[in-house]
């Protein structure tokens, strides 16, 4: 089993090696073709492209090894002589079309034969055939494995025989080991008749080997040799392998990697020497980190940075027992994380390595710092490191990143900081303030530095401000902890000021980065220092100042965004402190102030704030959205000492102010119009639910929620405000004058109506059954007096008419629902008075039938509307009128109390005829057929009505006068319409605008 994974592992080894010279000589192929070209194209003829390095100059002696050895290791590729004589080629090529001009060098090219040394060398590439591997390659690396596994079977055979004791068999591993090297060398001094450097390599890879056993089985097998002793036998071994890695190549730095990772575990130890074991790794890793360097090979450098970091993991792990530990475990991290990946591939290698070494240590070091129970010498060594990165970040700009992420673990690191004493924590914080906010200001001062520079400084500062409040907030000594906050804050205004551009360019996201964290913590300082209600004033306070640094800034969308969290901030603090509540009644009208001045001074900072804003300008949106807030912060600040009663009028006055020196503030007068709409809420509410109950038959007694406070206090201002701004802007209102001219009209009715409703004051029942009809025949009086006083006087204006006829309509819509519907004294208990004919139903009706006849004459007669239905709507009213008159002569003021009585009935019937004679009349007179068949119609009813009422309670002369009567009127109007109608039909207008003919 052990000789199969010795093969594996041989057989491994050497395919990495077969791959790096294969790369190796392809690049060193290329590399003398393009030099080669470079000479001859730049005119100077070289036969030998060897004979064109000056003579002075000659190749280091590792690289002309290293050249030597690819060349001995390439024999199925071209010779060099082959390599030479296709540079002689180009060079004649080239030479013989020496180009004068650019013309000439295209044509120079094209003149070179495709087929000559020019074109591409055909790179070797790696076959697999039986008898090259198993014939010429592998016989030589199982010869090597063989004779490490020969010894190590000797050794064994030897024990198990008995033949050899513990120290002979020891002294032979050693000398066997010696003996290999030796074979290792002399096949190096005789490379010229081998020719082949892998018989070299396997020597010299079998007696490292055999070394590292011999002095493992010395030191922990057989106890022979002190632990310490085989310990730095087995670090001399990897020193050899490392230097001899310079000599015989590949194997022999593999060897010293495994066998230099692996020594201190291969020794039995009691007592660990932590420092002794962190310098012997150090001198590992730089040691096989330079051999990497040096000979090209960038991986062994690499795994030597990663066997280096993961023994820095196991040391922690083990423990720390001293300050020497602490000491060397620490130093040891630095050396590894930052200093030995500085030199590795050089100035152009890829940051990603460095910066991955440099977190891995940070990580490593925090964990140490934990360890050690955040001592002040855990906390130099981090801070070590620190500088290690910082130095090195100084001149090469990509490795800040990791500067950056040791910032922040430094920050996480100190925020898990369990019972911080004061002291330590002020040098751990100003020694880690010093590296990883000073270096990088120093950056910026030179005019060297990078975004990541910027955001490190704002970020450790919000970091290092967080953990110092969380830390110490506790101990009440605010003003000074208020004061380091207040300091801290300083690092990000230092860079704000070094980077702020001279012109009004666009700032770049790390100088935004400086003024929030800037910002951020001197609020927190104000905050420490301030009593809690002082919140929205500090906040204000710096978001002011935030406002005129970048007053000429306005397409900076970045401090935009910082000023705006500001003002969400300081609205949040002014709204969430303790007092906010009480002081929150105060908007509304309700409360007592107890704390004025302080009130007065909180509201007044945050609207000064919001000021700030509108006046500063910028866009549409967020000037608007500042406008709101200036108005809403505003309002609330004068609630505070202006009583509720009159903040409805200091609104709509500030809106009309507003409107007239400020017509441009748009948002801010409709937020203002706003609030006098809220006030006036409440009256428009009560009488929107009066009026509902109303309309299913309640009496809207609203007097006794709605008083003339309310309506001068809350309802006139609201009015005021917008009919000034009706009147002050029209243009500006143009696209919405028709909906607030509607809104506002609907609410001016609302407010006369309310007051009309204070002039009568019903309360109570009692007054509405007699007072009701009074109240709404007034008030549909005034609707109709006006829309015929409109209609005279103003006939002149667009809107009049239309306005007129609302106005009549709404006082007839009036009438017939509520005093002809609901409240009909007929049916419903209103009073009309006791009167006859002098009392309430005369106006009534007759407002009605004024209201009908002004509709007939101003509605426009198309479509849907016809005269003769006004004409249907006065008769009508004037039968309900005459009813109502004739129930009033029997029954009093109250009609609906006292039931009808027979003569009563038989007297209805007879005022249908006369009423049915006198619309015929009228018709006759007029010329008007919807009157007569008006009269027509009523005659039916009446003649229906005594045929199949009135006659069914009569008995004896009774019954028989009725229908003498009845007969005799029958004649007489159908004697009348046969008179009226005999004339020529031409006589009636052809018109008539009355229904159809055979109606």
């Amino acid at each position: 089993m052990e000789t199969l994974l010795l093969v594996i592992l041989g057989a491994g080894l050497f395919i990495l090696w077969r791959r790096t010279e294969a790369l190796e000589a392809r690049l060193r192929e290329f590399e003398r073709i393009l030099a080669g070209l470079r000479l001859q194209l730049s005119g100077d003829r070289v036969e030998d492209p060897q004979a064109a390095t000056p003579a002075n100059t000659q190749q280091p002696p590792v690289v002309a090894g290293r050249q030597q050895r690819a060349e001995a290791a390439i024999p199925a590729t071209r010779p060099v002589s082959d390599v030479d004589k296709a540079g002689s080629d180009i060079g004649e090529a080239v030479s013989q079309t020496a180009p004068k001009s650019q013309e000439d060098l295209v044509q120079g090219i094209a003149a070179i034969n495709p087929d000559s040394a020019f074109s591409m060398p055909k790179l070797p590439k790696i076959r697999i055939d039986f008898e090259d591997i198993f014939g010429r390659l592998l016989p030589i690396w199982a010869g090597g494995v063989a004779l490490a596994v020969a010894g190590f079977f000797l050794v064994r055979y030897s024990i198990e025989q008995g033949l050899l004791g513990p120290q002979v068999r020891v002294a032979l591993s050693f000398v066997f080991g010696v003996l290999l090297l030796g074979g290792a060398e002399l096949a190096f001094r005789q490379e010229h008749r081998i020719s082949d450097p892998r018989v070299r390599q396997a020597l010299a890879g079998a007696g490292l080997a055999t070394l590292y056993a011999s002095f493992y089985l010395a030191g922990s097998h057989y106890s022979l040799i002190g632990s310490a002793v085989a310990f730095l036998g087995l670090a001399g071994v990897t020193g050899a392998a490392v230097l001899l890695s310079f000599r015989f190549g590949l194997p022999c730095a593999v060897l010293g990697l495994v066998g230099g990772f692996a020594a201190p575990m291969m020794v039995d130890s009691q007592e660990p020497n932590v420092p002794m074991l962190a310098l012997y790794l150090a001198l590992v890793t730089g040691g096989l980190t330079y051999a990497g360097n040096r000979q090209g090979r960038s991986w062994l450098a690499l795994a030597a940075l990663a066997g280096g970091l993961g023994w820095g993991v196991l040391m922690l792990f083990t423990g720390l027992t001293g300050i020497s530990d602490l000491l060397a475990i620490g130093g040891y991290i630095v050396v590894i994380g930052a200093v030995l990946p500085a030199f590795t591939e050089g100035r152009g290698a890829s940051p990603v390595i460095r910066i991955g070494a440099a977190a891995l240590a940070a990580l490593q070091l925090a964990f140490m710092v934990q360890q050690a129970g955040f001592s002040l010498l855990a906390w130099g060594l981090y801070g070590l490191l620190a500088a290690a990165l910082s130095f090195f970040a100084w001149t090469e700009p990509k490795l800040r990143e990791a500067t950056a992420f040791a910032a922040g673990l430094a920050v996480v690191l100190l925020g898990f900081w369990p019972a911080v004493p004061a002291g330590t924590f002020t040098i751990a914080g100003l020694g880690l303030a010093a590296i990883f906010a000073g270096v990088p200001l120093a950056n910026i001062w030179r005019d060297a530095h990078r975004k990541f520079d910027g955001f490190q400084v704002a970020g450790f500062a919000l970091g290092l401000t967080t953990v110092t409040y969380l830390h110490f907030a506790w101990l009440g000594s605010d003003m000074i902890l208020a004061a380091v906050c207040f300091g801290i804050a300083l690092l990000p205004a230092l860079a704000v000021w070094m980077l702020w551009p001279a012109d009004a360019g666009k700032l770049p996201i790390a100088s935004i980065a400086n003024v929030a964290a800037a910002a951020i913590g001197t609020v927190s300082a104000g905050l420490i220092a301030t009593p809690v209600w002082a919140a929205p004033i500090v906040i204000s306070a710096v978001t002011i100042a935030v406002i005129i640094l970048a007053w000429k800034r306005v397409a900076d969308y970045g401090l935009h965004w910082v000023i705006w969290a500001g003002a969400a901030s300081a609205v949040i603090a002014l709204l969430g402190t303790l007092t906010a509540w009480a002081e929150a009644e105060l908007l509304f009208g309700t409360g007592d102030q107890e704390q004025l001045v302080q009130a007065c001074i909180r509201w007044g900072a945050v609207g000064a704030m919001f000021v700030a804003l509108t006046v500063r300008g910028g866009n549409r949106l967020w000037m608007t959205i500042a406008e709101i807030f200036a108005a809403l912060v505003l309002y609330g600040m004068a609630a505070q000492f202006i009583p509720g009663i009159w903040l409805a009028w200091v609104v709509a006055l500030a809106a009309v102010v507003l409107a007239y020196k400020e017509s441009n503030r748009t948002a801010a007068r409709i937020t203002l119009v706003t609030l006098a709409l809220l006030w006036a809420a409440e009256p428009v509410l009560i009488w929107s639910v009066e009026a509902l109950e109303s309309l299913f038959g309640e009496a809207m007694l609203v007097a006794n929620d709605i008083g003339w406070r309310m309506i001068a206090l809350q309802l006139a201002p609201l009015l005021v405000v917008v009919g000034t701004l009706l009147w002050r802007a029209p243009e500006r209102l143009k696209s919405t004058r028709t909906a607030l001219i509607i809104g506002s009209g609907a609410v001016a009715a609302v407010g006369v109506h309310l007051m009309y409703k204070q002039l009568f004051a019903l309360e109570t029942g009692a007054a509405f059954l007699s007072l009701g009809l009074a109240e709404r025949t007034v008030w549909q009086a005034l609707l109709v007096g006006g829309a015929a006083l409109i209609g005279q006087y103003l006939s002149d204006r667009s809107w009049a008419k239309p306005v007129s006829i609302a106005m009549c309509g709404t006082g007839l819509l009036h009438f017939l629902y509520f005093t002809w519907g609901l409240h009909n004294p007929l049916w419903a208990q209103q009073e009309v008075g006791a009167l006859p004919i002098a009392n309430m139903l005369l106006p009534a009706y007759g407002l009605a039938l004024a209201a009908t006849w002004l509709l007939r004459r101003t509605v426009p007669m198309n479509g849907f509307m016809r005269p003769w239905m006004f004409d249907a709507a006065l008769m009508l009213l004037i039968a309900f009128l005459a009813l109502s008159e004739l129930r009033h002569a029997f029954s009093g003021s109250l009609m609906s109390v006292d039931p009808m009585g027979q003569t009563e009935d038989l007297l209805r019937s007879l005022l249908g005829i006369i009423l049915a004679i006198g619309f015929l009349l009228w018709g006759a007179r007029s010329q008007t057929r919807s009157w007569r068949i008006g009269s027509l119609v009523l005659l039916l009813i009446a003649v229906l009505k005594v045929f199949v009422f009135d006659t069914a309670g009569l008995e004896g002369l009774a019954r028989i006068a009725s229908f003498m009567a009845l007969g005799f009127s029958l004649i007489g109007i159908g004697w009348f319409y046969t008179r009226q109608l005999a004339g020529p039909k031409a006589a009636d207008p052809p018109d008539n605008s009355s229904v159809p003919a055979g109606n």
